[in-house]
């Protein structure tokens, strides 16, 4: 039977969305959906194996396939670096058939996290690797540095190096004020599909347009790495992601924050105290908006409370604070603080 080249298209994009999912029964998957012969998969599989859409691993019976991916890596000395020139030289011609929106997102995201690299990280070298496949582009940006963690611990002083997550996580923070903003990884941990900064024990996680959390490592990664991952369909744009934190009809500056608590829950630690909370509310002063995500967090002490919703209110009245996701304990433990006002 010979099928329409709108036929085999649709039956070619079935098999490159299904091939991850079904590596090692590819072919029966696709026969039971569209009732075609094996044969007839067999050859619009080999075609896209020709056109590097997909790869085969392997041999027999069940074979694996996969999608095909495109592995690029570079090493430089981190001695007179520039982010655009290695942009501009590495990655821009590889990726320059992406839509103008996917490749400003993967310009921005590099260019930040590389000028870290060279601004901050102490590092003696830089590694960068690019891996593309028909759906995702993932960028990884890798030093042998101190570590972002410790970096920012040292910098404000902080007991422990998981309590920097929770500065990156507010965004506004740099060693060097008078030549950076600290909007870089703010802005990239929410442009990006997946974002992660793995430095010693320690993960800064974010997942597109959302809050960032915590994981930690079972071994200790030395330097920093930083891997970035988005779909190449994504119609996420830098201008939307920028405006939702400022207003653009009227400040456009990076001056809204969105911050989610239980990153100061240190395993299962419950917020109770005052310095507990003069470690959130640090750098507070810095916007005119912050919103405090409450998700995840069960209860607050009245001292906890009393010093974000009370004393900091009143010493910062030009600062609006606004609370989300709050659970019926939390919300009444800031009511009743609130109400001695």
């Amino acid at each position: 039977m010979k099928f329409t080249k709108e036929v085999v298209e649709a039956i070619k994009i079935f098999i490159i969305n299904h091939v991850s999912d079904h590596p090692n029964d590819l072919t029966g998957v696709v026969c039971n959906h569209f009732k075609i012969s094996r044969p007839t998969i067999y050859r619009y599989i080999n075609e896209l194996i020709k056109d590097k859409i997909i790869e085969k691993l392997g041999a027999g019976k069940h074979p694996n396939y996969q999608l095909f991916k495109t592995t690029s890596s570079w090493h430089y000395k981190n001695d007179g670096l520039e982010e655009d020139v290695l942009w501009s030289n590495c990655l821009a011609p590889l990726l320059k058939d992406l839509n103008i929106n996917v490749k400003n997102i993967c310009q921005y995201g590099f260019t930040e996290m590389v000028n870290n690299v060279i601004d901050h990280s102490e590092a003696m070298s830089l590694k960068i690797n690019l891996v593309v496949d028909f759906f995702t582009v993932d960028i990884r940006v890798a030093d042998d540095g101190i570590g972002v963690f410790k970096k920012i611990q040292d910098d404000l002083g902080l007991m422990h190096p998981n309590q920097s997550i929770l500065e990156l996580a507010k965004g506004k923070f740099t060693s060097d004020p008078d030549n950076h903003s600290g909007e870089g990884i703010f802005f990239t941990s929410r442009v990006f599909d997946s974002f992660f900064i793995l430095s010693h024990e320690l993960t800064f996680a974010g997942f597109g347009n959302k809050d960032g959390t915590m994981l930690e490592l079972p071994g200790d990664i030395p330097g920093t790495i930083v891997c970035m991952t988005i779909d190449k369909r994504s119609p996420r744009l830098l201008k939307e992601i920028f405006d939702e934190f400022s207003d653009p009809d009227k400040d456009p500056s990076f001056h809204k924050t969105r911050i989610p608590v239980k990153l100061m829950q240190h395993e299962g630690e419950s917020l109770l105290s005052r310095s507990q909370a003069k470690r959130l509310i640090l750098r507070f002063d810095r916007f005119t908006e912050v919103i405090l995500d409450f998700e995840g967090v069960t209860q607050i002490g009245q001292a906890f409370a009393d010093q974000v919703f009370r004393v900091f209110i009143n010493k910062h009245p030009s600062v609006h604070l606004i609370t989300m996701n709050a659970m019926p304990d939390v919300e009444n433990m800031i009511k009743r603080v609130q109400s001695t006002q």
